[in-house]
C-alpha cells in the first residue's frame, strides 16, 4: 500500500540536509528582516528633523574594528555551510537518485497491479499474481455462427519476461491474440489502454517474475512427475525430487513430448512453458471436465477444432511439418532457434525472417550480457529440438530423431610455429557443449 507515511520515511538524507540548510537562510533572513523594522522604528517622529539618508553612521574606528568584523564572521559562516553542506550533498547525490528511481519504480508497480486487479482485471483470465488461469471462450465456425462455449487455458504471467524482452510483451497486450480470449488492449491494437498505462503492467509483471533458477526447477520437478519419475506426495521431499530429477533422460523422444505439452494434462503455469500452445490448433481449448463445453451436445462438434496431432494445424505460429532439413539444416540448428528465438527482421534457419513473436527458451531477452537464464536449460531446448524435429504436419511423429546427414572427414590444421590451433565449437546439442 503507498501511504503518506511510507513517503516520509523515504525522504534520504540529501533532503534532510537541504531542509536545515533552508531552515537556516529562513532564519538568517527573518532576522536580518526583523533588525531593520525594529532600527526603523526608533526614527517614528523625527523624520522631520532627520531624514534616514541624513543620518550619522558609524564612524571609521567602528566601521573598520567592530562592523568589519561582523561582516567578515558572518560571510565565514555562510562560507562553512556552503563548504560543508555542498559535499554533503554530493556525496549523497547517488543515494538520493536510487531513491527516486526506487519510489518510481514501486509507483509504476502500484499502478500496474491496479491495472492488472481492477482497471483491466487481466486477473480474471490469468490468475492472482500471474499464476495462470482459464477464460471463457465463445467457438465459432468460419461462417461465425456459434459452435459451443467452453474454457481456455490463460498462460501464467509470471515468466512471460524470461522469454519476451519488454518491447515484444507490450505488442502483444497492445494487439493480442487473434482467435483468442486475448483482445487488443493498446489504442494501437483498437484497445482502451494508453502505452503508459500497458508499460505499468509490465512494471508489475516484472515484479513478480519467477528467476532463471526457479523456472527450471519447476520444469524439471513437472517433468519428473509426468515421466512417471515422482509421485505428487513426494514433490515435497527434496532428496526424492532431486533423485527423480537425475532420472531424466533429455535425449529421449518421451521427454521432449512432454516438455511440447507441458501443463496439459493437469494445467501447469496453463501452458506457459509449452510450444503446443501456440503450434497445435486446439491447444488451449479445455474439452475435459464438468461442465468444460456447453453445451453438452456440442462436443461432438468439437473435432474440427481440437483433434490435431502436435504441431499440426497451426494455431498463433504455423505447424511444424518436417522442419529438418526443410526448414533447419539440422536438430542442432533448430535448438539453437528454440533457445533464442525469433528477433524481428533477423534471417534464421533455411531463408527465415524473424517477427519477434516466437519466444526464446534458452536466454533471457532483458538481460543480454547474462547466458542461458531464460526458462529451460540448454539440455531442455535440446529435447524439444529432437521431438519437434519428427513432427510431419498432420501425421504422428516418427519413431526416432532422422539420422544427421553424414560429417566431412576432419582435417587437421598445423598451426604456424608459435601458435595454437583453436578447436572447433561443439554442436549445440552434443554431450560436451551440454556438460560444460
Amino acid at each position: 500500500m503507498h501511504s503518506v507515511s511510507a513517503t516520509v520515511l523515504a525522504i534520504s538524507t540529501v533532503q534532510s540536509v537541504g531542509a536545515v540548510i533552508a531552515v537556516l537562510t529562513f532564519i538568517g533572513v527573518a532576522v536580518y528582516v526583523l533588525a531593520n523594522v525594529r532600527s526603523g522604528r526608533e526614527e517614528i517622529g523625527s523624520e522631520l528633523e532627520l531624514a534616514p539618508n541624513r543620518k550619522p553612521y558609524y564612524d571609521d574606528d567602528t566601521l573598520e574594528t567592530k562592523k568589519l568584523n561582523r561582516t567578515l564572521a558572518s560571510g565565514v559562516v555562510l562560507l562553512g555551510i556552503v563548504s560543508v553542506g555542498l559535499p554533503l550533498y554530493w556525496l549523497a547525490e547517488p543515494g538520493r537518485q536510487e531513491g527516486a528511481v526506487k519510489n518510481s519504480t514501486e509507483e509504476f508497480e502500484r499502478r500496474g497491479l491496479e491495472q492488472y486487479e481492477e482497471g483491466s482485471q487481466c486477473v480474471n483470465c490469468h490468475g492472482p499474481e500471474g499464476v495462470g488461469g482459464q477464460a471463457a471462450y465463445t467457438l465459432t465456425d468460419a461462417n461465425g455462427s456459434f459452435v459451443a462455449t467452453l474454457q481456455w487455458r490463460a498462460p501464467a504471467l509470471n515468466t512471460a519476461l524470461l522469454r519476451f524482452s519488454r518491447e515484444e510483451l507490450a505488442d502483444i497486450i497492445d494487439h493480442g491474440r487473434p482467435n483468442t480470449p486475448m483482445p487488443g488492449w493498446g489504442v494501437g491494437g483498437g484497445g482502451p489502454r494508453t502505452t503508459q498505462q500497458i508499460e505499468n503492467v509490465i512494471d508489475y509483471l516484472a515484479s513478480i517474475q519467477l528467476s532463471s533458477k526457479e523456472s527450471k526447477r519447476a520444469v524439471e520437478v513437472e517433468l519428473a512427475q509426468q515421466l512417471g519419475f515422482l509421485s505428487a506426495d513426494d514433490a515435497t521431499d527434496e532428496d526424492k525430487v532431486d533423485a527423480a530429477i537425475k532420472k531424466i533422460d533429455y535425449k529421449s523422444l518421451e521427454t521432449g513430448k512432454a516438455l511440447f505439452n507441458l501443463g496439459k494434462t493437469d494445467g501447469f503455469a496453463n501452458g506457459a512453458y509449452a510450444c503446443g500452445r501456440c503450434h497445435t490448433r486446439g491447444w488451449s481449448m479445455i474439452t475435459e471436465g464438468e461442465d468444460a463445453v456447453q453445451p453438452e451436445s456440442a462436443k461432438a462438434l468439437l473435432g474440427p477444432y481440437t483433434d490435431y496431432q502436435d504441431g499440426s494445424g497451426g494455431g498463433y505460429a504455423f505447424t511444424l511439418d518436417g522442419l529438418t532439413p526443410r526448414k533447419f539444416a539440422g536438430v542442432d540448428d533448430l535448438a539453437e532457434f528454440i533457445g533464442t528465438g525469433s528477433v524481428s527482421g533477423q534471417a534464421y534457419g533455411n531463408g527465415g525472417l524473424g517477427t519477434g513473436r516466437m519466444p526464446g527458451f534458452l536466454d533471457d531477452p532483458n538481460t543480454e550480457e547474462v547466458a542461458n537464464d531464460g526458462m529451460y536449460t540448454q539440455a531442455m531446448v535440446c529435447a524439444l529440438a529432437r521431438y519437434a524435429s519428427t513432427l510431419q504436419g498432420d501425421q504422428p511423429p516418427l519413431a526416432e530423431v532422422p539420422a544427421p546427414p553424414p560429417t566431412q572427414p576432419t582435417t587437421t590444421t598445423t598451426a604456424p610455429p608459435g601458435e595454437e590451433v583453436t578447436p572447433p565449437e561443439p554442436a549445440f546439442c552434443s554431450d560436451e557443449a551440454l556438460n560444460q
